[in-house]
């Protein structure tokens, strides 16, 4: 956010104040944040070609270093991309949930296994839609205090429960609940109480 010299007014990504017009000053954050997101790509880069470079020495072609290069790649996505657009989740967002779940793929075609299908890309999503519920339902509340704890602790359970029935039904071929069903019974009335504390904070009227 910056603050306008001449009315004080708040402007977001603005070059000129909404309110009376007059030139804002660079947006600093802004600045600061691309520096940082061009620091860690270069980090990033450069761990990756050093990898590359050790692998072929070793064993005159690429292995490992690969999984290090796809790994390198990922971690840049998910921390430095957003810095670049942090005005715009509608387009990291989509961006950081694709490219982590073409980053397990890459890790099964690369170690030559067969579990993307049937456990990563369910626990994935599991995971992706319980990160997702917290703020759906944080943006929607008319007002932000306990409730935001309960609604990880919710999402948090229902993650819980869907990864131990995906490893269950890919290990035995049937659902089951059991240290899921722990985390439940202590997280659930405890959302319960922090939403009851949130009633209980709201204004009268």
């Amino acid at each position: 956010m910056i603050t306008c010299p001449t009315c004080g007014a708040q402007a977001e990504g603005d070059s000129t104040c909404p309110r009376c017009g007059a030139k804002l000053p660079p947006d600093r954050s802004a600045k600061g944040l691309a520096m940082a997101s061009d620091i860690i790509g270069a980090a990033c880069g450069l761990s990756a070609v050093v990898q590359l470079i050790i692998d072929y020495a070793q064993n005159g072609r690429f292995g490992w270093s690969l999984i290090g290069l796809a790994s390198c790649v990922v971690a840049w996505i998910l921390i430095g991309f957003p810095m670049l657009v942090y005005r715009r989740p509608a387009v990291f967002l989509p961006i950081m949930a694709f490219s982590a779940l073409a980053y397990l793929w890459i890790l099964e075609v690369l170690t030559d296994g067969t579990w993307f299908l049937p456990i990563g890309l369910p626990i994935a999503l599991a995971a992706i839609a319980s990160s997702i519920l917290p703020v759906i339902l944080s943006t929607k509340a008319k007002q932000r205090g306990p409730n935001i704890a309960a609604f990880v602790l919710v999402a948090g359970t229902i993650a819980c429960l869907a990864i131990e029935n995906i490893l269950s039904l890919s290990r035995q071929g049937c659902c089951s609940i059991t240290w899921s069903g722990i985390v439940a019974v202590a997280a659930l009335p405890t959302a319960f109480l922090l939403l009851g504390i949130q009633s209980r904070l709201r204004p009268a009227g």
